[in-house]
Parts: C-alpha cells; structure tokens; sequence
C-alpha cells in the first residue's frame, strides 16, 4: 500500500518491531547450537587426549615397575597385574592375572623391583594366587648380606616379619640387610628382603630373633613380577633313596 517511501518505511519499522525479534531469535538459537555442536565434539577430544594420556601413565607404570633395583641373575621374568584378593587383613593372598597359560608353575618366586613378594602357591589357566611374605604361613631362609648369618623368617597374624632360629651371641646388628639364602626351597640365593629394626632377646627362649622391616609391603602394589624359575629339588629325593 502507497508509494515505495511509504512501502520502505512500513519495512523498515515491521524489520524492527515484530521480525527483528523474531530473527534475532532464530539466529541465537542457531548460534547456541552451533556452540552445544562445538562443546559436544570439545568434549569428545579432550575425553580422548585423557584416554590417552591414562594409558601413556599406565605404560609408564610398568616400565618404572618392571625396572629391578637389584642383580638377578638375569633370571627370565614376566609382569602380572594383581586383579584381586583372598583372605582377610593380613592373612590375605594376591590374585594376579598370569596362569598356566603362560607357563606359571607352583612355587615361582614373585618378586618386585626393591625386593621379594612372596611365592605362586595357585594355579588356574588365567589367574594365580600369591602368597606374600608378610603372610602368617609364609616361611623363608634369609641371611644377613653383612656375613652370611643365617635364619628363618616368618611372620605373624599382624604382618610383622622376624628373622628366627638365631643362636644368642651371633653378630646380627640393627641396620643390616637382610637377603634369601640359598637353604631358601623357593628363591635364588641374594634376593633383598628387608633390613633388621629390632633384636629380640628372651632368657627363657633358645634362640633370639630379629624383627625385619621389609622393602616391600604388598598391600601397597598393584603390579608384580614373577621368576620362572625353578628350584632344584633333586637332592631331596637323592636323599630319600640312601
């Protein structure tokens, strides 16, 4: 209706009173969706970098604990993840993910990369179970690294680990490293076990005892490794025959 100054007028002020609203609606909901559309997919890569980087720690994990502080012997050894536990308190054994499959036997030492863990008394085809040193029914021959002094170590119900069978007046010192001996049925001579805390001596007892603090505490790992390695029993039977 009327001229085209009046036609442009009547445009002018309807693109400002009724369809200015209208559009700049429209195009805020566009611009909204735009960002939800730009969040969405900033979300995404930032959860895959994090995947990322939670496995590039986890690798790094199982370098730093396939890396063994300690000579041994150069032994073959394979890397287990401890996916489980058995017992109570500290009566309880390790689950950890490697079994027969992959040609784990009874009585393989476990070790870490500061010192022993205890020994495979479990087989499955997929999974093993752990006995730790700071178990109750856990028993080892150690010696001290100083001069060769040899013991038995066991632990209590609480997890606190002893050196036993001690004769009064051996030279055993607070301080002095403790390592398997070779009368150990499971280990390879030399393995770090602990170090002396405490000596216990008891009139009344025939031997004395010393407390170890050990370099490990398996309750603290998630990740262990096994020794395939076998002790020779052969004797024991050479034995039985005579």
């Amino acid at each position: 209706m009327g001229n085209n100054d009046n036609r442009l007028k009547k445009a002018q002020f309807l693109s400002k009173t009724i369809y200015f609203p209208l559009v700049n609606s429209i195009q805020k909901f566009n611009s909204l969706f735009d960002l939800k559309e730009k969040n969405q997919l900033l979300s995404e890569k930032l959860s895959e970098h994090t995947i990322r980087i939670t496995e590039l720690e986890n690798i790094l994990v199982e370098i730093e604990n396939a890396k063994i502080d300690y000579d041994t012997g150069n032994y073959s050894h394979l890397l287990a993840d401890i996916v489980g536990f058995k017992g109570e308190f500290k009566e309880r054994c390790l689950i950890i993910n490697k079994g027969k499959k992959n040609n784990i036997k009874l009585d393989y030492p476990v070790i870490s990369n500061n010192g022993i863990v205890g020994k495979i008394i479990a087989v499955s085809h997929n999974y093993s179970i752990v006995l730790p040193l700071d178990h109750s029914r856990f028993e080892l021959g150690i010696m001290s690294k100083r001069n060769h002094l040899q013991g038995i170590m066991k632990s209590d119900i609480f997890g606190n680990s002893y050196m036993t069978l001690i004769k009064p007046g051996s030279d055993i010192r607070v301080g002095d490293i403790i390592v398997t001996s070779q009368i150990s049925s499971v280990f390879p001579k030399g393995f770090p076990v602990g170090k002396v805390v405490k000596l216990i001596e008891n009139s009344a007892d025939i031997f004395m005892s010393a407390k170890i603090q050990t370099f490990i505490n398996p309750s603290e790992l998630d990740q262990i490794i096994i020794l395939l390695y076998k002790k020779d029993k052969s004797y024991e039977e050479e034995l039985k025959n005579n």
